[in-house]
C-alpha cells in the first residue's frame, strides 16, 4: 500500500551488530537500528541460538496457556523495571507499542474507574484507534475525523519551539510545560482523569528529552489528583539511553511502563509492566494471540541479557556522548544544523533554513540528506514534529570506529546539502 513510507530503494539481505549488507554486498553503519529496535545488535549470536533452540521446543499457545519462556520473562521484568524495586509487579504480553499503550490505558481506567487521558504534543503513543487519539502529532492524525472523547494533550517539552512561547528553556521558563499540567486538570477535564501517558524522550517526536525536573514536577501534581503516571520506553527502554529504563534519570517511579520494540532486538514482542495492585484490578476477560509467544520470550530473555552481561548501556552512554559531541561541533560549523541534544544512542537535531529563523528545512533537504547518506554507507533516521529532525538511534553495540564514520558522513552530507539549498 502506498501508505507504506520507505527511505530507500535498497534491499538488505543481512545484518551483524550495527552492520547491514545488501543484494549487492555493500555495506552500511544502521544508524537506526530498525527504528530502535535491535539494540542488542542485528542477529545478536545469544538471541540467534535462544530463538533456534526455542523454536524446536515449541512455537505458539497465546497466553491462554503457560509456557516457561513467559513466566521467566515475567519475572525478569519484574526484576528491572523501576516500579517498587524489590517488589512483585505483574506483565502483560502483546506484540507492539501500540497494543501496549492501548492495553497500558484500559489498564489505568480500570484501576480508577475514571476515563479520561493525558496526553502530550509531539508524542507519538501508536496506531490504534485510541493511540493515534492520543498521539499529539497532526500529520499522523490527518483527515481521521474525531478520535475517542476524553483524551487531552499536555503542552509538549519541546523546549527549541516552545509551545507556551518562552524564549528561554528551564530553568528560567521554570518548567513552564510541566506546571501548566495542573491548569488543564482545572480547566479541561471532568475531573475523571485516569492517567497521564508520555515518553521520557520523544522518539518519533525526533528524540527530543524532557528537561531533567520536568517529571517530578508532573508526577507531583497526578499524586495529588489520584491520577497514574505511565510512562512509554517503547523506544527508550532497554539501555539505549545509558540507563536500562529512560525514565531512571529523572528519578521518578511511574505506576505503569510500556515496553516494545528493544525488549527482543527484533522479534516482535511488547510487555506493559505494573505495580501488582493495579494489575490485579483487571480480571478481564481478556487474552492476547500471539502475545507471549515463546519465540519471542525465549528472544527478549537472551536480548536483555546480552544487554547486561556486555553492559550495552555503558556503551551507548559512551558513544552515544562522543557522537552528540560531534553534532554540537558541526552545529557550530553547518548553517542549518541546530538544536542537537540525547542522552546515550537516542540523538536528534533539527534541520533548519537558517537558525535566526529556526524555519524547518524542505522535506526535500531530508531526503537528500538520507539519500546522500546511504549512498555513502550509512542509514541515518528522521522525526519530529516538522519531520525535520534526524534521528540517531544505532544499535547499542555500536563502536566507536562505526559511530566516527558515521559522524563523518553526516558531517560530509550536510556540506553538500548546504551547497544546494
Amino acid at each position: 500500500m502506498p501508505c507504506v513510507e520507505t527511505w530507500a530503494d535498497i534491499v538488505f539481505v543481512d545484518g551483524k551488530g550495527a552492520t547491514l549488507t545488501d543484494t549487492e554486498g555493500k555495506q552500511y553503519v544502521d544508524c537506526f537500528a530498525g527504528v530502535a529496535v535491535v539494540n542488542a545488535g542485528h542477529c545478536h549470536p545469544k538471541v540467534v541460538k535462544a530463538v533456534k533452540d526455542q523454536v524446536e521446543k515449541i512455537t505458539h499457545l497465546s497466553t491462554l496457556y503457560y509456557t516457561i519462556p513467559m513466566g521467566a520473562l515475567a519475572r525478569k521484568l519484574s526484576d528491572i523495571v523501576p516500579i517498587e524495586k524489590g517488589k512483585v509487579k505483574k506483565s502483560f504480553f502483546c506484540n507492539s507499542g501500540t497494543e501496549a499503550n492501548e492495553h497500558a490505558v484500559t489498564l489505568a481506567k480500570k484501576y480508577t474507574k475514571k476515563n479520561e487521558v493525558i496526553g502530550l504534543q509531539c508524542g507519538f503513543y501508536g496506531r490504534g484507534g485510541m493511540t493515534m487519539g492520543l498521539s499529539g502529532l497532526g500529520a499522523w492524525r490527518a483527515g481521521l475525523g474525531p478520535f475517542m472523547p476524553g483524551v487531552i494533550h499536555a503542552p509538549s517539552y519541546y523546549c527549541y519551539r516552545c509551545p507556551l512561547g518562552h524564549k528561554e528553556g528551564p530553568p528560567a521558563c521554570d518548567y513552564a510545560c510541566a506546571r501548566y499540567v495542573e491548569q488543564i486538570l482545572k480547566t479541561e477535564t471532568t475531573q475523571q482523569v485516569a492517567a497521564f501517558v508520555a515518553e521520557p524522550i520523544f522518539g518519533i517526536g525526533g528524540c527530543v528529552h524532557a528537561p531533567k525536573e520536568y517529571f517530578k514536577i508532573v508526577n507531583e501534581i497526578l499524586k495529588q489528583q489520584g491520577i497514574l503516571l505511565i510512562i512509554d520506553e517503547v523506544q527508550t527502554g532497554f539501555g539505549r539511553t545509558g540507563d536500562m529504563f529512560a525514565i531512571e534519570y529523572y528519578g521518578v517511579e511511574p505506576d505503569i511502563i510500556s515496553m516494545a520494540k528493544g525488549i527482543a532486538s527484533g522479534i516482535p514482542m511488547a510487555a506493559i509492566t505494573s505495580r501488582t495492585e493495579i494489575a490485579d484490578s483487571y480480571l478481564g476477560p481478556h487474552f492476547s494471540t500471539f502475545g507471549g509467544n515463546p519465540l519471542s520470550c525465549a528472544a527478549a530473555l537472551a536480548s536483555i541479557d546480552a544487554i547486561m552481561e556486555e553492559d550495552m548501556p555503558s556503551n551507548a552512554a559512551k558513544v552515544g556522548s562522543y557522537m552528540l559531541k560531534r553534532l554540537q561541533e558541526m552545529q557550530k560549523e553547518h548553517r542549518m544544523l541546530d538544536d542537537p541534544q540525547g542522552r546515550g544512542l537516542m540523538i536528534g537535531a533539527e534541520i533548519v533554513t537558517d537558525k535566526d529563523s529556526r524555519n524547518p528545512a524542505a522535506d526535500a533537504v531530508l531526503n537528500e540528506i538520507q539519500a546522500v547518506g546511504a549512498e555513502r554507507g550509512v542509514l541515518f533516521g528522521r522525526g519530529g514534529l516538522y519531520y525535520n529532525r534526524i534521528r540517531l538511534q544505532p544499535p547499542l553495540c555500536i563502536t566507536m570506529e562505526q559511530a566516527t564514520r558515521a559522524m563523518d558522513v553526516l558531517d560530509d552530507v550536510l556540506t553538500i546539502v548546504e551547497r544546494h539549498n
